[in-house]
């Protein structure tokens, strides 16, 4: 089934051509590697899969209906995005808990033992300290978190941008692992955006490359399957 439709996607911003006549139809559970070197309009790309941006030309649309005519609260609950800057999604001068509460409104004890559980599957550190300052954890636990309060209600459409970037090699590795076992376990869509070759050959379904704003190299299971890694390098950059 078609979740998600791009066509005829252009962006420009100040006369500058960022994204062109990019089309595309995402399938429900769809994990794509959205991949390209920086300025290659990746970011840009799920700024307008978010709402971030507004498409210069071009439509898109979410099963079937123009992303124009979704409210707010109803697009937020399908699509959700993760950076590599965390004060994005959380708020860091308060606790773990609190942020937990200013997502859900829950402050009943039940809530509190609910929340403590659920995060031990995403950092067990995290679980046995809700009163730690969001803004005192190291960069892994705060994506953790992250990730964490994203799944308390699963949205339709999970994109990442360079989500694990910021963080150092075993981290990131360790939290892209996590990402890849819940997006399956789960079944949600995910896009992910990239300059990692071993990213895109390690997770997803099919692989995008951008170059100068447009896609110019699409890589399907199979086919991405038998890619090395140089023979991705010289055909995506």
């Amino acid at each position: 089934m078609t979740l998600l439709t791009l066509k005829n996607i252009g962006l420009k911003a100040s006369d500058k051509s960022i994204l062109q006549n990019v089309s595309y139809e995402v399938q429900a559970g769809d994990f794509i590697i959205i991949l390209g070197s920086n300025g290659s309009g990746k970011s840009s790309l799920l700024k307008l899969l978010d709402q971030r941006y507004r498409p210069s030309v071009g439509f898109l649309s979410l099963k079937q209906k123009n992303y124009t005519e979704y409210s707010s609260s109803e697009f937020n609950r399908m699509v959700k995005t993760l950076t590599q800057n965390c004060s994005e999604s959380l708020f860091t001068s308060l606790t773990i808990l609190e942020n937990y509460i200013l997502q859900t409104g829950n402050k009943r004890k039940e809530g509190r033992r609910f929340f403590s559980n659920f995060l031990e599957k995403f950092n067990l550190s995290l679980a046995k300290n809700l009163n730690q300052v969001v803004g005192n954890l190291s960069g892994g636990e705060q994506q953790a978190l992250t990730l964490a309060l994203a799944m308390l209600s699963p949205p339709e459409i999970l994109l990442l941008d360079e989500h694990t970037s910021a963080l150092d090699p075993k981290t990131a590795a360790r939290l892209m692992a996590m990402t890849g076992d819940i997006v399956r376990e789960k079944n949600i869509t995910c896009i992910l955006a990239t300059h990692d070759l071993h990213i895109a050959l390690h997770y997803g379904n099919k692989i995008l490359a951008l170059r100068q704003g447009k896609i110019v190299q699409e890589y399907q299971q199979v086919a991405k399957n038998n890619l090395t890694q140089d023979q991705l390098l010289a055909a995506c950059y």
